[in-house]
């Protein structure tokens, strides 16, 4: 899979075979599982059994409990895959990999080729973190003047690599333009404000990877998110567990206690693990609003869609 994904989008990856336990039998049997990571971001394989039958119903709901029990954006991986298959799972929006020429993976890319023509198409439909990361840093940064690649790098904590990777991909979904200026070539925002929100919405993705509960007090220094963060700018009531957010990758993590709130009695924290670094986004002692508004969308309570709406038409880009 490495080489594959190195082949396609010229991105280097590792990978690292992993256990999930606690599943069905029909989900695990002669199945193999990877956990892919490509700098900040990481994703599932599921390498399917050679003769494994399959329907696109079926897979998409392994798909929904497969992500759910990972926390991770979820890939199936075949060795054998027909046309009308191929054309199911786009369809059915349904992440796979067969070979190098048939890759459907909207979290990252797309590079599928045409059985007639053989010519490699593309796309990408929503942001790598990496690229939202950058998105929201111009989106709040971008004055008129521009960005050099070397200083969102260096604030982002990003190698070059990924800021360019990054920055084709914001080119593609229209969103950012970059024109040469004497030696220097500035990325520059093809909107500003709440029109150039607008305008990425539909490609933005939820920053959180997954949420855990813990009994230490995460520190005054990590910034407030979810509902904690909502009911601060709000009408919303402070939520039972008090919400913040941290990258997914930091140390203090490992310090802290996990345990179930349901079977304590002692204060419980909710930390939510972003796919990138919300420090680098927000001067605030919460995270940007941006990020805020993405990891709320699939809130389903109404009083919080209802503060959260407020809130953003209120908000002055």
């Amino acid at each position: 899979m490495n080489e594959i994904i190195k082949a396609a989008f010229g991105i280097s990856c590792t990978s690292k075979e992993t256990k999930l336990t606690g599943l069905p039998l029909y989900l695990t049997e002669g199945r193999r599982f990877e956990v892919m990571e490509i700098e900040d971001y990481q994703f599932l394989a599921v390498y399917l059994s050679d003769n494994e039958k399959f329907g696109t119903v079926a897979l998409l709901k392994q798909l929904a409990i497969l992500q759910k029990k990972s926390g991770l954006d979820v890939a199936f991986v075949f060795k054998n895959l027909t046309w009308v298959q191929r054309e199911a799972l786009v369809e059915k929006r349904i992440p796979f990999v067969y070979g190098e020429e048939q890759i459907y993976l909207p979290f990252l890319g797309i590079a599928l080729r045409s059985r007639i023509k053989k010519t490699l198409i593309l796309s990408e439909d929503k942001m790598m973190p990496v690229s939202q990361s950058l998105f929201l840093y111009m989106l709040y940064h971008d004055l008129g003047s521009g960005i050099l690649k070397k200083d969102a790098a260096e604030v982002l904590h990003l190698t070059r690599t990924s800021i360019t990777r990054a920055s084709e991909q914001l080119k593609r979904m229209g969103l950012i333009s970059e024109k040469s200026v004497g030696k220097e070539t500035p990325m520059q925002t093809t909107a500003k404000g709440k029109e150039l929100f607008l305008a990425a919405k539909p490609y933005l993705v939820n920053p959180v990877q997954r949420r855990i509960y813990v009994s230490d007090y995460p520190g005054d220094d990590v910034l407030l998110a979810g509902e904690s963060a909502l009911s601060a700018k709000s009408m919303l009531a402070e939520p039972k567990h008090k919400t913040f957010a941290c990258y997914k990758g930091d140390e203090r993590i490992k310090h802290w206690t996990e345990v179930d709130p349901q079977w304590t009695k002692e204060e419980v924290y909710c930390v939510e693990l972003w796919k990138y670094n919300p420090c680098y986004l927000s001067q605030e002692k919460a995270v940007d609003v941006v990020s805020l508004a993405m990891s709320l969308a699939e809130n389903e309570d109404e009083r919080v869609q209802g503060e959260l709406e407020e809130y953003m038409e209120g908000y002055e880009w």
